[in-house]
């Protein structure tokens, strides 16, 4: 008997006819929960990016899926999940990813298998470069797209979580929806990106007839999101779901399993009593038992229905890539696949950056992060390998307050450099005390790497790897140095943080508000007589006064007021108040209400530390310190580096005189104050004020005569009774020279050489 030989397109149209389509299988390698030769697109870890890109949507995902569905005849598999950033050298927790996962039928033009991994290495790599090739065209050039293993296994610990999926009521199919936009997946995003919310959202798309397929989930896998047993089926149904993804698609008609009508089958009651317990009750309706079920059948059947509810059922499905869905619900008129347009989806997928300044997964107590793996292949770069990093650095001599090893490279790096240039610089051994990184000996004065003479004899040098985003640690070294009475160099990786730096030294308080300056904020305020300050909004408020009080507001209510170098442990304050009890967490409001939380992470949620003021000891640092920052070098142990110069818009000026009145304008807005019955001597605000200056221009600085004349005309001249000239009704925006008792480097017995 001869083999009759089939043509590829036979082939394929043969297939197609028999091939059943009850449900897509996106099968897992054995093991686990893994998609193998995944593509998986990750914004740029840096810093500089987080204003570019930060809290931005677009279409990359949507046409990543439209094109691998298109090129390759796929069903396609779209995960997008926060990725922590183990990385020591940058101040993101955590980044928002986006990971493709295919199932080709015909690659090679010959093979029928159903999953990547059962064609060999020769098949594949093509394949995986014209996928590379595909997302990575669709994303922003910035982003890094890999191949590699994509584990979801690590977020299954603890058992299954209410998992929400989207699902079309009475049809199919979703007819064309017209002109809507297309922002659902956008407020999803924002909403759990704003809550710190760890989660993995799952789009299935599989083609057919020029429509598409549609599976779409949602698991939040914080405790706070999952229900259990009729308890927690009477709570989602009385206050609705809060990762309930429904509720922006209404808009096109769609709702969720989470608001599936089932109360027409259940009596349903949840009440909170006034002791903060619940009450609830689920009993079955048996008036909706059809005419031939039994009472054992419709039972079935209602378990079933607020199974579909609690979501539990759709989460093994989210881990193996499955898009079953039973056909129990249909009956109820519930599709959980819908086809739609292929136009139509963008409003289920979008690109979505964000940058997270803590991990969400903390939020997770037993889960953690799926695990992205990249694998190099021979036109592919991996360049996201986030293991643990190596060290050359001496574990044994390390202590904690030493820093990360990229906070210690950067420093030994700047050794080198100023070791080649003929300075004698050590690294200081911590021992937990206040004390610099780093200490320069300037022979007779003279510091070779700044080409400048200081009066001290040691210079404090202090690398700032993480502490460019912290400006209360910033300022905390410089104040060390002024308590020591030394001169300050601050190292920092790149000019830009070199620049944000110096917005925080230039200015030393975080802006006016209506009570004074906002002071950067430090670490927790002690506990006080067991009792430790919280407040419900994001951070602390606290302001410094002209007359040197500080006032923290709520909510724009004023609770504290004190002096600004009082101790903050021994005044009273009017914010809430929190304690552990029994293994609770006892709020107390400022209204005297009680609120009590179970788990430390029910009530970081919504409560905060109060967190310690800063209280400059100056209105400017900048006459205390040289900026200096890494340039690119190929040279990663010496390094390059070069002292900050800015140039401030008065520094620009086409002239002199305009140079004098816009440095004048600078000085009103920037460091004075308008205050009633005060004067503060023209000499003396040109003294401090020409510190400023000379630090930013080597130009002419004007003399006194030409600085009062550059300052606004509405700041009046008074004489003196010793007959000096006074800004009238104006001081510094606050005093100078006080030392709060909670400043680490400074005693508060100080004398200042301010």
């Amino acid at each position: 008997m001869s083999q009759q030989t089939l043509s590829v397109r036979a082939v394929k149209n043969s297939f197609q006819k028999r091939e059943a389509r009850p449900e897509l299988w996106i099968s897992a390698d054995e093991g686990g929960h893994t998609r193998g030769y995944a593509i998986h697109a990750t914004p740029p870890v840096d810093p500089a990016y987080v204003d570019k890109l930060g809290e931005e949507t677009g279409d990359a995902v949507a046409e990543a899926t439209t094109r691998l569905i298109s090129k390759f005849d796929a069903s396609v598999e779209a995960l997008t999940y926060p990725r922590p950033v183990p990385l020591p050298d940058v101040d993101i927790e955590a980044v928002l990813c986006h990971v493709f996962h295919f199932g080709p039928h015909f690659v090679d033009g010959r093979a029928l298998q159903s999953t990547l991994g059962e064609f060999s290495d020769k098949v594949i790599q093509p394949i995986l470069e014209d996928a590379h090739e595909v997302v990575a065209k669709s994303f922003p050039d910035v982003y890094t797209v890999e191949v590699g293993d994509f584990d979801l296994d690590p977020i299954t610990a603890g058992g299954d979580v209410s998992t929400c999926r989207l699902v079309n009521r009475e049809a199919e199919e979703i007819p064309d929806v017209g002109k809507v936009d297309d922002d659902m997946m956008a407020t999803v995003f924002d909403a759990l990106t704003e809550a710190r919310e760890p989660f993995v959202h799952q789009l299935i798309a599989e083609p057919g007839d020029g429509k598409y397929h549609l599976t779409s989930r949602l698991a939040a896998l914080s405790p706070d999101h999952t229900y259990e047993g009729d308890r927690g089926l009477a709570r989602l149904i009385n206050e609705g779901a809060p990762a309930d993804m429904g509720r922006p698609f209404e808009k096109v008609g769609l709702t969720s399993n989470f608001n599936i009508d089932i109360e027409d089958y259940l009596h349903i009651n949840y009440n909170h009593r006034i002791d903060g317990r619940t009450t609830y009750s689920v009993s079955i309706r048996d008036a909706m038992r059809k005419r031939y079920d039994t009472k054992v059948q419709h039972e079935q059947k209602i378990e079933t229905l607020k199974k579909a509810v609690l979501g539990h059922t759709e989460f093994s499905p989210l881990l193996s890539g499955s898009t079953g869905w039973k056909s129990i619900l249909e009956d109820h008129g519930y599709y959980g696949r819908f086809w739609i347009p292929p136009a139509a989806i963008s409003y289920f997928t979008q690109r979505y950056a964000y940058y997270y300044d803590q991990n969400p997964w903390d939020y997770a107590p037993t889960r953690q992060a799926p695990v992205f793996t990249p694998i190099p292949t021979e036109e592919i770069e991996s360049r996201t390998d986030w293991g643990t990093p190596d060290t050359d650095l001496d574990i044994d001599t390390r202590h904690p307050t030493d820093g990360s090893d990229e906070h210690l490279k950067l420093g030994d790096r700047f050794m080198t450099f100023a070791r080649a240039r003929g300075d004698q610089i050590n690294r200081v051994e911590q021992d937990g005390t206040t004390l610099p990184d780093q200490e320069l000996s300037p022979e007779d004065g003279y510091i070779n790497v700044l080409e400048m003479y200081v009066e001290d004899d040691i210079v404090n040098v202090e690398p700032e790897w993480t502490n460019s985003s912290k400006p209360a640690n910033i300022l905390t070294n410089v104040e060390r140095a002024v308590a020591a009475d030394r001169h300050a160099i601050l190292v920092f990786a790149s000019e830009k943080l070199a620049n944000r730096a110096y917005e925080a030294l230039r200015a030393t308080h975080n802006g006016t508000t209506d009570y004074g300056v906002r002071t950067f904020q430090g670490g927790a305020i002690p506990e006080i007589d067991g009792e430790i300050l919280v407040t419900d909004e994001d951070e602390s408020r606290w302001s410094f006064t002209p007359d040197g009080q500080l006032v923290h507001v709520v909510d724009g209510d004023v609770v504290t007021r004190c002096p600004a170098d009082a101790d903050l442990t021994e005044v009273e304050h009017g914010c809430a108040t929190v304690h552990e009890e029994d293994g609770t967490y006892v709020v107390t409001t400022r209204d005297g209400e009680t609120l009590t939380y179970e788990s430390e992470r029910a009530f970081e949620r919504e409560w905060s530390r109060v967190t310690l003021p800063h209280v400059p000891i100056d209105i400017s640092y900048l006459q205390y310190v040289t900026l200096m920052y890494e340039t690119e070098s190929s040279n990663e142990e010496t390094g390059e580096f070069r002292e900050f110069k800015p140039t401030p818009e008065w520094e620009r000026a086409s002239g002199k005189k305009q140079r004098y009145d816009q440095f004048g304008g600078t000085v009103a807005e920037d460091f004075l104050v308008e205050a009633a019955d005060t004067q503060l001597e023209v000499e003396a605000c040109h003294s401090v004020m020409m510190e400023l200056y000379k630090w930013c221009t080597n130009k002419d600085a004007p003399k006194k005569g030409w600085f009062s004349k550059g300052l606004p005309d509405h700041i009046k001249r008074r004489d003196t009774p010793d007959g000096k000239k006074a800004l009238d009704g104006y001081t510094w925006l606050f005093p100078r020279g006080l030392v709060s008792p909670h400043l680490p480097s400074v005693d508060t017995d100080a004398d200042l050489p301010l």
